[in-house]
């Protein structure tokens, strides 16, 4: 394969990556103006305000919303907000793969997360607050469980940090659970939810104040939820009942972003058949990716490009002149042309492979600062523009 040495072209790395970086820090925002508005009106109210939030996120396949989820993991990517809660959790994790049991995985998911170290902590905050029996009794309010709020409290100081620790995350025999006092596992889909209901009111504080800035608040990012339409009824319809419960049981101080690939109105109704009909009910905002207009192409590829240009390429005179340098103005709404979808990926996708066959035909060197041009486009086929690439 052909050695791609960026700096050729004033930038220090590829910026049209098919998938999102690991990293929030290292995600970077794009053109997309009005949906990172819509973004920064829900973080907004979620930072000033008590009640709880759920958000249907939609739009198609390559938009952004993973993207999306990615670059607001950052919680100084919010926006400032006078009065504000205290702190911010954001927990971010994709819907559950296996039809096995997707309630239990994604139970785990979020605990593993958070991570049980952090709840042990949460919960001595909770109790040098306002004293253990208080701490205790809005737990058990917002559970409906005197075991398991038990339990719960108990993670901070009980001698058998061990067994808690396969309470919560594994599975306890009779012989263990009569030792901790308990009386059944955490097995069932309420159950589930309602465990971490109780850690999210730790993690948001357990003062009866309504007042935000005695809370924090709690981010948690669902992605690729139309995955479940794989699953059989059976399996997803406990999954949106627990989902319900957990918004159910902490009506304050909580934001749930539910990130859906589907587009049309008939695919509305596939949302509402995987959600059921009562947790859509209380939806609070939508936020729809649509596709790009031209302009908005343009702008979003000259964004890129300035992202992941080389402290030198502000100085160029081919770059000063020519925003879009490698491309032209005109070689690039040629190679945006026809797209299947005007999306960040699709873009991406053509962008990087035009770049990737200049490279290969030995376009750019040291000596002169070659531009793609549009008699250079036309010569690469649409399968080669639209490949995918590994």
């Amino acid at each position: 394969m052909t050695a791609i040495d960026w700096n050729l072209i004033t930038l220090r790395e590829n910026p049209f990556a098919m998938s999102p970086p690991d990293e929030p820090a290292d995600a970077k925002w794009a053109d997309m103006a009005n949906i990172k508005a819509d973004y920064e009106r829900v973080l907004r109210e979620a930072k000033g305000s008590a009640p709880s939030q759920v958000i249907l996120v939609r739009g198609p396949v390559g938009g952004g919303k993973t993207h999306a989820a990615l670059y607001f993991s950052a919680k100084d990517r919010w926006p400032r907000q006078s009065p504000s809660v205290n702190d911010l959790h954001i927990i971010r994790v994709p819907t559950p793969k296996e039809t096995g049991k997707p309630d239990r995985n994604f139970y785990v998911d979020v605990v593993e997360f958070i991570t049980l170290d952090k709840v042990r902590g949460a919960v001595t905050n909770a109790i040098d607050a306002v004293g253990r029996d208080t701490a205790r009794n809005v737990l058990q309010r917002t559970m409906l469980s005197a075991d398991l709020s038990n339990a719960l409290i108990r993670l901070s100081d009980d001698e058998n940090q061990q067994l808690l620790d396969a309470y919560f995350l594994g599975k306890c025999s009779t012989a263990e659970l009569r030792k901790l006092r308990l009386n059944r596992n955490i097995e069932k889909t309420q159950d589930y939810f309602r465990v971490l209901a109780g850690i999210f009111q730790l993690f948001i504080g357990v003062s009866e104040s309504r007042d935000v800035e005695n809370h924090d608040r709690v981010c948690l990012w669902l992605d690729e939820l139309e995955d479940f339409v794989y699953f059989t009824p059976a399996q997803y319809r406990p999954f949106g009942q627990g989902l319900r419960e957990l918004v159910d049981r902490v009506p304050y101080f909580l934001t749930v972003f539910l990130n859906f690939t589907f587009t049309s109105p008939e695919d509305f109704e596939e949302i509402e058949l995987v959600l059921g009909k009562y947790l859509v009910d209380r939806v609070t905002e939508n936020i729809i990716f649509g596709e790009m207009s031209d302009d908005e192409m343009l702008t979003y590829v000259s964004d890129m490009l300035q992202f992941f240009g080389t402290p030198e390429r502000g100085n160029l005179a081919a770059v000063r002149d020519n925003a879009y340098y490698p491309f032209t103005e005109e070689s690039l709404k040629l190679i945006l042309a026809n797209l299947a979808r005007r999306t960040p990926r699709d873009i991406n996708k053509r962008c990087r492979n035009t770049i990737l066959k200049a490279f290969e035909q030995k376009l750019f060197n040291e000596r002169t600062k070659n531009t793609i041009e549009p008699d250079f486009v036309r010569s690469v086929s649409a399968e080669e523009l639209d490949r995918e690439i590994g």
